[in-house]
């Protein structure tokens, strides 16, 4: 199941469903979910890369709204040691 889900040919809803249904004690399906992607940090920076919509990865993260005061801070390339303006 984890080789399964970390190979995106199953969601992450029928891997913990699929716990459930071998008896380990996950009470809350979305709950469970909620928990795993709020350490997916590999999952959430590939969100990121992709769109670019800061606000998209903190609600994948369950991360509050940021302060529109407080400015971004532009992610780097690994690797990247260039400082930019």
């Amino acid at each position: 199941m984890v080789k399964a889900v970390g190979a995106g040919v199953l969601s992450v809803e029928t891997g913990v469903r699929m716990l459930i249904d071998a008896g380990y004690p996950i009470d809350d399906v979305q709950a469970e979910i909620e928990r795993i992607q709020a350490r997916a940090f590999d999952a959430a920076a590939r969100l990121a890369n992709a769109t670019g919509d800061n606000t998209a990865v903190r609600e994948y993260l369950g991360l509050p709204k940021t302060d529109p005061e407080v400015p971004s801070v532009p992610l780097i390339e690994a690797g990247d040691t260039e400082r930019r303006p």
